[in-house]
């Protein structure tokens, strides 16, 4: 016997079965190419030196991670398809004298070719296209690095390592598969079939609970520090309904189709019925996976892609000014200087000043239980919502908003950012006030702070100082040393572009430094803020969202290419098992055209289940992602909305695409 005699016989097998392995073998490379890229990317020497690039990375290392994790899940999960095809040609190897051990060597041969091929594909495509989507990155990212056509060897390395192991996994798997199986029960393996199934009431039901729970938590949580960890219970939650109401439920519908004597008894609904009940446990797992998948796509990429599209607004509220300086517990000659400096600053610089504003406010941090806002100690447990308070005096507010208004002491105007808007009165501290009225709109240089914090915000507008005074002495016998401060702002514009505005803070910097270090450290607790710049909060806000995007825009490929395997497996699958069904229906009287339409029908049903459960879980989740969004400063939920529903149609265009080519090809194997 050749010593190759093994592996010309797995190359030969590999060739029969072209149809299973062909798919597998470009989703692998596909995947290890994605896998490398992401490495190559996250690890590239030009990342470590240009601005931003420390939280990229970070974003970019989740997403290696994510790949990862997912890439032995599903190379795994896909490797039982292969097997279950394959077990009858193993019991025949078998029955004809192949002894197991020989089979085994046969697996390993066949193990290794693909593993080459993918692990080599992966890393050719991935090396090729490496540079094509660092570019892609820098486009969404704005960002300008000289990047070279270079080569990751550790991430070269990474990845062969990682795929081999999955490889290794895979055979030692399936060898165990063999070697306990008896050749009758190979051969048996893919023709087998299953007694009908009972409907598993209890599955049903823990399904509808879990799904109904996830879905209650996706549109009733309001608090944004509890949606970020309500989300992944939810998550939770839905996965598993999903996969109860697939297993379970399904089979509970279609016997229930069943008795339904009026739909049942058509020729095209009796045979597909009939037939899903039998073969639905297989199929349930692979159409929640699908869905699960569809999901995971639809949320990411509209997700992002929002949040990518509603920069703009974003920008608008962090930055209503181009330049801003914040002080701290600042006398009245420090607020006079620091406005000489601005000036000062902009004379030496040949630059003019434009629409500047100054207020003064304090900020306190509360618990909000109803009408009350209670600042608890680190020693007290106050129950209720946290929150963020911005109290401003009348004057203050007159003087940038333009509006006259009068109050009493105890009478404040409310601008609700986030959070409750009924409210008649605001107890704070044990303090009542009654609110004269709820503002609608509140001018935007004021609510600037509130685009950075995560909790609800209310701005209150109060008679004077010593109301003010009051309640920031309430703040500081509550918190002691932690209590917020009395803030001074300035904001303004400058002529100019970008390079002069970013030339113009950067001097300004280097002048409240010094102001701060001669003037500011004289036993005060006062202090001037570095100021900050619209061009450089951009810059940061585009590798921020734009590295989102393009995490979301590479997962949901990964992931998308994932559904369309599980989707042809399926369908290869049901062909197969579908083949000697329909023929017999054939030779009993059907004609063809009654056939086709027995398996249209069924197609229909099994095929775009997933695709509209997936819309239904993306419908209840959009309030809780529209809360999470809300915490990045996108609180525009029209453009949520449209992002949302431009995803969903090029998904289903895609969708509906993988079901024509793979029904042809179902088509195929059943007539």
């Amino acid at each position: 016997m050749s010593r190759f005699f093994y592996a010309k016989l797995a190359s030969e097998n590999l060739k029969k079965n072209k149809s299973l392995y062909l798919p597998y073998i470009i989703t692998a490379i596909g995947m290890s190419a994605m896998y490398y890229i992401m490495l190559a990317i996250t690890w590239d020497k030009g990342i470590e030196n240009m601005f931003g690039g420390a939280e990229l990375r970070m974003m970019l290392t989740l997403g290696c991670v994510v790949i990862a994790i997912f890439a032995c899940i599903f190379l795994f999960y896909t490797n039982s398809f292969l097997m279950k095809r394959r077990k009858k040609e193993f019991g025949l190897f078998n029955i004809l004298g192949m002894e197991k051990r020989h089979i085994g060597k046969m697996m390993f041969w066949e193990t290794l070719i693909v593993g080459v091929i993918s692990i080599l594909g992966g890393l050719a495509a991935g090396i090729i296209l490496n540079k094509v989507v660092i570019l892609i990155l820098l486009r969404i990212t704005h960002l300008e690095v000289p990047f070279g056509f270079s080569i990751y060897g550790k991430g070269l390395v990474n990845m062969a390592v990682l795929f081999a192991a999955i490889y290794v996994v895979t055979l030692l798997y399936n060898l165990h598969q063999v070697q306990k199986a008896k050749p009758v029960e190979l051969l048996q393996s893919s023709s087998q079939g299953e007694a009908e199934p009972k409907t598993r009431w209890i599955m049903t039901v823990v399904g509808v609970i879990t799904l109904v729970a996830g879905y209650v938590i996706a549109i009733v949580t309001k608090d944004p520090i509890g949606a970020i960890f309500l989300f992944f219970v939810a998550v939770i939650l839905v996965m598993i309904g999903t996969y109860c109401l697939f297993t379970a439920g399904s089979i509970a519908v279609l016997k229930m189709l069943r008795k339904n004597k009026k739909y049942y008894y058509q020729t095209a609904h009796f045979t597909s019925v009939s037939g899903m009940i039998y073969r639905m446990k297989q199929n349930a797992v692979g159409l929640a996976n699908i869905c699960i998948l569809s999901t995971a796509v639809l949320v990411m990429v509209s997700g992002t892609v929002s949040l990518y599209a509603g920069m703009n607004d974003v920008m608008k509220k962090r930055y209503p000014r181009e330049i801003s300086v914040v002080g701290k517990d600042l006398s009245e000659d420090n607020k006079n200087d620091l406005i000489q400096m601005v000036k000062e600053t902009a004379q030496e610089q040949g630059i003019q000043i434009q629409d500047l504003s100054d207020f003064e406010s304090v900020d306190v941090t509360v618990i909000k239980d109803g009408q009350n806002f209670v600042m608890g100690g680190s020693d007290e447990i106050v129950q209720g919502t946290p929150s963020a308070m911005y109290v401003i005096t009348m004057d203050e507010y007159e003087k940038i908003g333009g509006t006259s208004v009068e109050l009493e002491d105890d009478e404040i105007l409310a601008y609700v950012y986030q959070g409750d808007k009924d409210d008649q009165n605001y107890v704070i501290q044990g303090k009542n006030f009654r609110v004269k009225k709820h503002l609608e709109e509140f001018p935007e240089v004021l609510t600037s702070e509130a685009m950075v914090t995560v909790y609800d915000s209310y701005y209150i507008v109060v008679k004077d100082s010593s109301v003010m005074d009051e309640i920031s002495l309430m703040q500081k016998q509550a918190y002691g040393e932690d209590a917020g401060r009395r803030e001074y702002q300035v904001l303004f514009d400058v002529s100019g572009d970008e390079m002069i505005e970013k030339a113009y803070v950067q001097a300004l910097r280097e002048k409240v430094a010094t102001y701060g270090e001669s003037t500011l450290r004289d036993g005060t607790s006062a202090w001037i803020i570095q100021p900050e710049s619209k061009a450089e909060g951009i810059e940061q806000y585009y590798v921020f969202f734009g590295g989102f995007l393009f995490l979301g825009i590479f997962l949901g490929f990964v992931f998308l290419m994932a559904t369309v395997l599980i989707i042809y497996y399926k369908q290869i699958s049901e062909g197969y098992e579908d083949k000697g069904r329909y023929e017999i229906m054939r030779k009993v009287g059907m004609s063809h055209h009654e056939v086709k339409a027995s398996i249209r029908s069924q197609i229909l049903k099994v095929f775009f289940l997933p695709l509209v459960t997936a819309c239904i879980h993306l419908t209840a989740a959009f309030p809780l992602v529209n809360r999470l969004l809300a915490l990045f400063g996108l609180t525009n939920t029209e453009t949520f909305a449209i992002c949302t529903a431009v995803t969903v149609v090029v998904f289903a265009v895609i969708y509906g695409l993988v079901y024509w080519m793979t029904a042809r090809t179902y088509y195929r194997i059943v007539e």
